[in-house]
């Protein structure tokens, strides 16, 4: 017997850009100028390590950058807001490698917090 099918509800996505720069500061700033359709940059990640907001500037960085957009307050997301947020990081030069989709099940995140979330 089947269980019952869950509520599955997006919560967010992850981008993961290939960037060459160093700052994490400097790469905010660049996505804030993507946000859109109320999708908000809320955290940067690099091999795990929460860089920004708060980051500290030692911590070793590599070129694999993880990006997560949440939705501003009493704003929600769906596929059409993902797909304009991948094509405004396009327009703004910056080269998407990797997408992850937050999906939360039955009211329980299914997705990781990064470190310090």
């Amino acid at each position: 017997m089947r269980k019952p099918q869950k509520t599955k509800e997006l919560k967010g996505i992850d981008l993961f850009f290939h960037w060459t720069g160093n700052s994490p500061d400097a790469l905010a700033a660049k996505l804030k100028t993507i946000e859109t359709a109320g999708l908000e940059l809320s955290m940067i990640t690099n091999r795990g390590i929460k860089v920004w907001p708060g980051g500290f500037p030692e911590t070793f960085c590599t070129d694999h950058w993880r990006c997560r957009f949440m939705p501003a307050k009493d704003t929600f997301i769906d596929q059409r807001k993902i797909i304009g947020l991948f094509l405004t990081a396009t327009l703004a030069g910056l080269e998407l490698i990797k997408t992850e989709n937050l999906y939360a099940f039955d009211g329980v995140d299914a997705f990781s917090l990064g470190q310090g979330q």
